[in-house]
């Protein structure tokens, strides 16, 4: 069965890192800094402590059940009608996301690269390579999630020696002036740049571990390096322009990228973008997959046709993808997905974990 395949601890961190980095890393910091300004990274660094606590929250709810599956042990909590629900509503959000990773994404090719490409054919090519690696089974996603990995330290890499031209470090001073009440306003929106570690609501009793402690240690260092990754490209954002510019500028990275010039290579934006292509398409292929794993399980017997599921949500995300040629669609779209993800990935553990400790205590007593 698909998901009989167990995978390691360095497949789980490298799962959950290019997971949570998408389409947001070229648009740091421009909606992070609406209250905090230059004090933007402390609002990056607050989401990431954010999501560390929702973790442990997650991590503490597979542990009460660390041979079940995810399915099995919300029936048992909630019972089958109500466990249904929720299960769908899981397969409805990863879904959801790997729609708003494609549209993204496809937006910025669209603007920034490929003026003349139509958007279906953005939108159908993302979703054909994600969905060609989703069919395949945890194990074989986690092994190219290695590999993509290389592509983002390349990437770091690239961004840190662009970014470290002409600016100014007084950009970032005075540090702390607009208050904790700003920082805590703008952590909000970046708490959805680090959605991706609510996977391991599946992938808990399928992780090869001898304690399971090492899994939290694993999504705590897998959050740790986001988090680093969301903060340096934060400071280097805020190093090259002043608060004026990044209050109206919304992808400052790729401004970055292509006013900086190195001998032997032309136009780097579009080099880092190509790049880029393949770390957003390991976060649709990971949600498509989880999609598919949740519906597959809806019934009480689980549905052992994956590689269909994973392309019949494919082609249902391409059609619904193909009406967001518009790019105020897209942000009305960003705002209702942001408030289900909050539903999903933190309502809905918090709550699992709290039935799951009440429904202990009546029956011991």
């Amino acid at each position: 069965m698909i998901h009989l395949k167990k995978i390691s601890i360095n497949q789980l961190i490298c799962l959950v890192i290019t997971t949570q980095i998408g389409a947001h890393v070229l648009s740091i910091p421009y909606a992070e800094s609406r209250h905090t300004g230059h004090d933007a990274w402390m609002s990056v660094l607050v989401g990431g402590v954010f999501s560390q606590l929702v973790i442990l929250v997650i991590y503490r709810l597979g542990k009460r059940y660390p041979t079940l599956t995810f399915q099995q042990y919300l029936y048992q909590i909630v019972g089958r009608p109500i466990g249904v629900m929720l299960n769908f509503l899981l397969a409805l959000f990863c879904a959801q996301n790997c729609i708003i990773v494609v549209i993204t994404f496809a937006d910025i090719l669209h603007r920034w690269v490929l003026y003349e490409t139509p958007w279906i054919v953005l939108v159908g090519f993302s979703f054909m390579m994600a969905a060609y690696t989703a069919s395949s089974s945890l194990r074989s996603i986690s092994t190219v999630s290695q590999s993509v990995l290389t592509m983002i330290v390349i990437c770091a890499f690239i961004i840190t020696i662009s970014g470290m031209g002409k600016g100014s470090w007084l950009h970032l001073l005075p540090i702390g002036t607009h208050g904790i009440v700003a920082v805590l306003k703008d952590s909000v929106p970046t708490f959805w740049a680090y959605t991706g570690f609510e996977l391991l609501l599946y992938v808990f009793p399928f992780v090869q571990c001898k304690k399971k402690i090492e899994i939290f240690f694993a999504m705590s260092a897998a959050n740790g390096i986001t988090t680093f990754f969301y903060v340096l490209i934060t400071v280097i954002v805020t190093y090259n322009f002043s608060e004026k510019q990044i209050d109206t500028i919304t992808e400052p990275m790729v401004f970055i990228l292509r006013k900086f010039r190195w001998p032997v290579v032309q136009s780097l934006d579009i080099v880092f973008i190509t790049i880029w292509l393949s770390v957003t398409t390991a976060t649709v292929y990971t949600y498509l997959f989880l999609s598919a794993r949740y519906v597959a399980n809806i019934r009480k017997k689980e549905i052992n046709r994956h590689s269909l599921l994973v392309w019949l949500i494919a082609g249902l995300g391409f059609v619904i993808s193909c009406f967001f040629v518009d790019r105020q669609r897209i942000f009305r779209y960003s705002d209702v997905h942001n408030v289900f993800s909050f539903i999903v990935i933190v309502v809905i553990p918090t709550a699992l974990l709290f039935g799951s400790i009440l429904r202990e205590k009546v029956a011991k007593g």
